[in-house]
């Protein structure tokens, strides 16, 4: 009998790295020693394997909070304690430009959206990361000389609207816009257990330009598997 609803996997590893495509999950998966698909229901691939000799998996959440929340939960009952979502992002700053990192420190999203709209009683839940997980990525980068940006973005439910408000959450201090950090990090909190978000920057919606990331994404997820195999408290 299956453990939950969505994924057919029996079991998830402590440690998981999470992305919305499931081709870029297949195409981490290659990162691993000993890489086993564990679970493709509804192409929402699921990969465990190691890295730094340590157990980590893989997992591909799909579009949007709701489909986040979704693998987020099942995981975690699954048995998943730390998660990095390795992702992309919009950038709406000029000088954040394609290619570039974000780190975010923290995820907004539109009151009832992100697909927690349910969960919190009309209180607003804590949408930071953990600050382990975020200290580590950004000693990891800093390691590695890769640049990078610290702020706070907004977690969009409404791809194609997004041209609306662009104007509103530069003004609000916003550097970037992405669909999923924010359902990630407020399940965390609520549900116990430790995230962060590395984020690749796929275009800039300011100068309105879209160009090649494939390099950044393989060092993020270098970098998102250097932290997620290290030792907690």
């Amino acid at each position: 009998m299956k453990k939950v609803y969505h994924l057919d996997a029996e079991e998830a590893p402590e440690r998981m790295i999470i992305m919305g495509d499931p081709q870029r999950v297949q195409m981490v998966s290659k990162l691993l020693r000993d890489p086993i698909l564990v679970s493709k229901s509804r192409d929402l691939f699921v990969y465990k394997g190691y890295y730094n000799n340590v157990e980590v998996g893989l997992a591909a959440h799909g579009m949007g909070g709701p489909s986040a929340a979704i693998v987020i939960e099942e995981l975690i009952k699954l048995g998943t304690k730390y998660i990095i979502r390795l992702g992309t992002v919009g950038s709406i700053v000029n000088e954040i430009d394609i290619g570039d990192i974000i780190v975010p420190t923290g995820g907004s999203f539109s009151y009832g959206g992100a697909g927690l709209g349910l969960y919190f009683n009309n209180i607003c839940p804590n949408t930071a990361p953990s600050y382990e997980l975020l200290y580590e990525l950004v000693n990891e980068l800093n390691k590695k000389k890769i640049k990078y940006y610290i702020g706070s973005v907004f977690s969009s439910d409404s791809f194609y609207a997004e041209s609306n408000y662009i104007d509103t959450i530069r003004k609000l201090g916003f550097i970037g816009v992405e669909m999923e950090c924010a359902t990630l990090f407020a399940l965390s909190n609520l549900r116990n257990i430790k995230s962060a978000c590395i984020l690749v920057v796929s275009n800039n919606v300011i100068k309105n330009k879209v160009g090649d990331y494939y390099n950044s994404i393989i060092n993020a997820a270098s970098v998102s598997l250097n932290v997620i195999t290290k030792q907690f408290h």
